[in-house]
């Protein structure tokens, strides 16, 4: 008896949360975000224009990118390490 009742003490609350899971589907939350994205109805009407100084380094980084050649091949060592400065091991 005193078993029984143990795992019916264990296993009531994981029948009750296998019906929340039933009725969630994958994704909801991830639909429901990009429609809001997409319907712009969560947005700022007002303009916030990049100031100036910003724009301008935003802008020289990029022109920075074209000093390297793309490869035609990426190592994939390369990308692994211990460092997480983004650097690619070069």
């Amino acid at each position: 008896m005193n078993k029984l009742l143990m795992i019916l003490v264990l296993t009531i609350p994981f029948a009750a949360m296998a019906d929340d899971k039933a009725a969630y589907k994958l994704g909801d939350e991830v639909h429901a975000w990009t429609d809001l994205q997409k319907s712009g109805a969560a947005s700022n009407p007002a303009v916030q224009p990049m100031p100036g100084e910003i724009a301008d380094k935003v802008y020289d980084r990029y022109l920075k990118t074209f000093d390297y050649p793309i490869p035609q091949t990426f190592d994939r060592e390369s990308f692994v390490g211990g460092s997480s400065g983004g650097s690619g091991g070069q």
